[in-house]
């Protein structure tokens, strides 16, 4: 017999949340204001851009994913039409 799920119990994954960053030239991510503190960016491993949905209700983000001082790696996200960062997956 299988068990109905709670919806009450269930939680979105990888919701993005808002971000405060610092940016250098060209807006590359130098520090990330994270719960612990200010992170520096030490490596950017990878960077891509989603246009989507121009029709209806249009997306347009460049990803980073980011190599932090203290090891850890995070994917970013700048919303290019109302020019926000997320932070994506932690």
């Amino acid at each position: 017999m299988m068990k109905k799920l709670d919806p009450q119990i269930l939680h979105p994954l990888n919701v993005p949340r808002p971000l405060r960053v610092r940016t250098g030239n060209g807006g590359r991510p130098l520090f990330l204001h994270l719960k612990g503190g200010v992170q520096k960016v030490q490596q950017i491993l990878e960077v891509w851009q989603v246009d989507e949905e121009w029709w209806r209700n249009p997306i347009s983000r460049r990803y980073a994913k980011l190599v932090l001082e203290d090891g850890r790696m995070v994917t970013v996200y700048r919303d290019l039409l109302s020019r926000r960062w997320y932070l994506q997956k932690e």
